[in-house]
């Protein structure tokens, strides 16, 4: 009995979970998980038009991306972000926003020219929500 737990736990042991082979990213489950997240975020944000305040996430998220283009666009968006979240909260009528604004709209267009360039054209397999209304 004893002798079979041992060759049981020392099988087990061979065949951790960290050690079993990744499963190819297919069109619909990228192998670069905070690119798409962050690539879904700001294409989400532009058509929305949603407030700069969600964008430090998209920026976050971009920053943790393995790739360099990404990567390097979400540095730059960050910064932009957290100044025109600031202004967007603070909401002082004699600030003009329009210069910070534009440098935000610049960094999300960056943003999703360097997602175009890994993932392809817009939408992505990988955004498609699902339909908020039951199908019969």
């Amino acid at each position: 009995m004893i002798r079979t737990l041992v060759v049981a736990s020392l099988l087990l042991a061979g065949c951790s979970p960290t050690e079993a082979p990744a499963p190819a990213a297919s069109s619909t489950t990228p192998s670069d998980k905070s690119a798409a997240s962050a690539c879904t975020r700001v294409a989400l944000t532009i058509e929305k038009n949603n407030p700069p305040v969600e964008d430090m996430g998209t920026a976050t998220r971009a920053i943790e991306s393995a790739d360099a283009g990404v990567r390097e666009a979400g540095q730059r968006l960050g910064p932009i972000a957290q100044e025109a979240g600031r202004l967007w909260v603070e909401n002082d009528p004699t600030v003009d926003k329009g210069p910070v604004n534009l440098r935000l709209a610049d960094a999300r267009q960056e943003l999703l020219t360097a997602c175009t360039n890994l993932f392809g054209a817009y939408p992505w397999p990988f955004t498609r929500l699902p339909s908020p209304t039951p199908s019969s």
